[in-house]
């Protein structure tokens, strides 16, 4: 039977898992760069009202109303990481959860970074808690002995916007400190803006001073992202705005086509999203940031296949900016995962067979196989 406690109207209760690690079918290009995912908790005391979390399948049949209440713990994650970790190829994994106080009790993140640490995989991290830095040892070995890229997680810089969506979170400040501590030790850090607020925090100024922020405590990327709506997580960040500003509420409405007794759309009107996407590149070119995280690839034989797939994910996100069409943009999101997923490298594939050996990779046309061409080209002449 699981154990509870209570503890400050917080309730901990502890179970046994058959699984840690969630393989993705495809790696999570061109946002995180990840494989895999393993989390000790289920449920987050920060209890943010827009967390896509809430009401999703990752709680079950719970109450998704305690979400920041129950927390569910996971106490063998770190002896199945154990076990599962061995199994699987080297690539990017996304452990652990540094919230608390579930984390200063139970201590399985950093034992989770002891796993990562002795298998030696490349680690991401996207963190709204400063308590990151406590395992600021592990994180720093782990880094010299493959990668770590770690994302700090704010969605302004604004109190009143973190007040009123996320008042139970580590305040924004302690994570810019956090981050500078990290970035000091080499280690690869940013700011993850999602979800930026429609209407309240979204104009050129908010989005400015925040990457300037990032900038000034040693981030090299931003990645931004918009406001989502679904199910009961909707009706709560909505609930939120009306705090922050009833007449929100109407224009949150009709933005995402919600009608009274009705559905919202789940994200913003593309065009929306395009205009936020170029707003942040400009603000990053202008503070020297990247706004997408550089992918981390590993030595060996298949590392180009890595780098094309990289260029080609990369060429999604630049076409989403420019409102491509949907059938253009999963082309390149297809090839992608074509190059990324082969058992052999694509340099010897077109060593042997050339431009029209590509041509016969699955999704591969005349088109990209020109530009796979040119950029095995650009690879070539770099290492002369």
């Amino acid at each position: 039977m699981p154990w509870k406690c209570l503890l400050m109207k917080l309730e901990f209760q502890e179970y046994r898992t058959r699984k840690i690690v969630s393989v993705h079918k495809h790696v999570d290009g061109p946002w995180f760069w990840g494989k895999y995912t393993a989390h000790p908790y289920v449920g987050c005391r920060s209890g943010c009202e827009f967390c896509y979390l809430r009401g999703s399948r990752y709680l079950g049949r719970r109450d998704p109303n305690t979400f920041d209440t129950l927390i569910q713990v996971k106490i063998n994650a770190v002896e199945l990481l154990k076990r599962e970790l061995p199994a699987l190829e080297h690539e990017v994994i996304s452990v652990g959860d540094w919230q608390q106080p579930a984390e200063d009790r139970y201590q399985i993140s950093r034992q989770m970074l002891e796993m990562v640490k002795v298998h030696g995989f490349p680690l991401f991290i996207v963190e709204r808690s400063p308590l990151l830095t406590r395992d600021l040892d592990l994180l720093t070995d782990i880094n010299q002995q493959t990668w770590v890229g770690v994302l700090f997680s704010m969605s302004s810089l604004d109190p009143a916007l973190k007040r009123t969506f996320e008042p139970h979170s580590p305040g924004v400040k302690r994570r810019l400190q956090a981050m500078e501590k990290l970035a000091n030790t080499g280690i690869l850090v940013g700011t993850s803006i999602v979800p930026i607020f429609p209407f309240v925090g979204d104009d050129k100024k908010q989005l400015e001073e925040l990457i300037r922020a990032t900038r000034g405590h040693g981030g090299s990327c931003v990645l931004a992202g918009g406001l989502t709506m679904d199910g009961l997580q909707a009706e709560r960040t909505l609930a939120a705005a009306r705090r922050l500003d009833p007449a929100l509420v109407n224009r949150w409405r009709e933005f995402y086509n919600w009608k009274v007794n009705g559905k919202p759309q789940y994200g913003p009107p593309r065009a929306y999203n395009a205009r936020l996407g170029l707003l942040v590149r400009e603000l990053c070119e202008k503070h020297g940031l990247l706004d997408r995280m550089p992918r981390y690839t590993s030595p060996g034989p298949l590392s180009i296949n890595k780098r094309i797939a990289e260029k080609l994910f990369l060429k999604t996100y630049d076409l989403e900016l420019e409102q491509a069409t949907n059938q253009r943009i999963w082309a390149y999101r297809k090839a992608a995962w074509t190059v990324d997923e082969l058992p052999e490298s694509i340099d010897e594939i077109f060593k042997a067979r050339g431009q029209a050996g590509l041509q016969e990779l699955p999704g591969i046309g005349v088109r990209l196989a020109a530009l796979i061409t040119h950029w095995l080209q650009e690879e070539k002449a770099q290492e002369i």
